[in-house]
């Protein structure tokens, strides 16, 4: 399927429906249950979630500035559409079902034939920068300085572990992501993610250099690729292996692309406008589904 962004109506309905469709054929609605007097208001939740994903799919990845782009065009179509103090609070309650709206759209749109290639990388989520940490509170106590090795700098915020599947024609396609703090080594989070995967070949990089975690993954019928590494004060790589890993190296060039251009169309490292941490986890989610969106249907 393919959708135009010339056409924002037609992309409005067609997400509209397609949240909808979730809430009424899926078990979604149990993800945002609440026992409140207020328990079917008039703004709905299949509004709520196409009003957050919708203006991140036409470029405004900022709440704020997403919100104003639907009050002032379409206000018409979303008559009970809240101040947005209080549709950013309702969002923010909700970081559990849009990650399952993630896992949803995986389902229901991504190819359909069996991916036995994956790659996996990690990216950071930037809350403050680090010379600013030292009296900053948003979204404690989850978030916590870490070093982001690919970009040499130190920061404040999280980390988002990506595992992606090869296709032969475009970019891979984002499959399950998890949210860690930033201190968390990736090897340590790759450790409680995928001891459930099997039968797949996973690309890393140096971070998942270990011996016992790639046994216990072959156990499950689960290959994990990483580069060699020079032990420490022993002797230079040899040729062969040198060899190996420019090799491996260009068979990750695709994850590196796809982490770019996700924080280019999402702008999802940049957090600095959260304040809580379930903020954080809705914010990335909503990122994520629209990155996945847009990756999908060809915009």
């Amino acid at each position: 399927m393919q959708l135009s962004l010339d056409a924002p109506d037609t992309i409005l309905v067609w997400l509209y429906s397609l949240i909808d469709s979730f809430f009424t054929q899926t078990e979604l609605p149990f993800y945002t249950e609440r026992f409140s007097n207020n328990k079917r208001p008039y703004f709905t939740d299949a509004e709520l979630f196409t009003t957050a994903l919708f203006p991140i799919l036409m470029g405004y990845t900022e709440k704020k500035l997403g919100y104003r782009y639907l009050r002032r065009h379409y206000h018409s179509w979303f008559r009970a559409l809240p101040v947005y103090e209080v549709w950013n609070r309702r969002l923010n309650r909700e970081p559990e079902a849009l990650h399952y709206v993630y896992n949803l759209i995986l389902q229901h749109l991504a190819p359909t034939y069996r991916i036995q290639e994956f790659v996996i990388d990690t990216l950071p989520v930037v809350v403050c920068q680090a010379q600013h940490s030292a009296h900053s509170r948003a979204a404690q106590p989850f978030v916590t300085k870490g070093y982001c090795k690919a970009k040499k700098k130190y920061y404040t915020g999280a980390k988002i572990e990506l595992l992606a599947g090869f296709r032969d024609d475009g970019l891979p396609i984002p499959g399950g992501y998890m949210v860690a703090t930033a201190r968390d080594h990736d090897l340590t989070i790759a450790k409680e993610t995928m001891p459930d995967i099997s039968g797949i070949k996973i690309f890393g990089d140096k971070a998942y250099v270990d011996r016992q975690f790639q046994l216990d993954l072959f156990a499950q019928y689960t290959e994990l690729i990483v580069p060699r590494k020079k032990k420490r004060n022993g002797p230079p790589l040899g040729l062969f292996d040198q060899a190996y890993n420019s090799v491996l190296s260009s068979k990750r060039q695709p994850i590196e692309s796809l982490v770019a251009w996700i924080n280019n169309k999402t702008r999802v490292e940049d957090a600095s406008k959260v304040r809580s941490v379930n903020g954080l986890f809705s914010t990335i989610a909503l990122k994520m589904i629209a990155a996945l969106l847009i990756l999908l249907l060809n915009f």
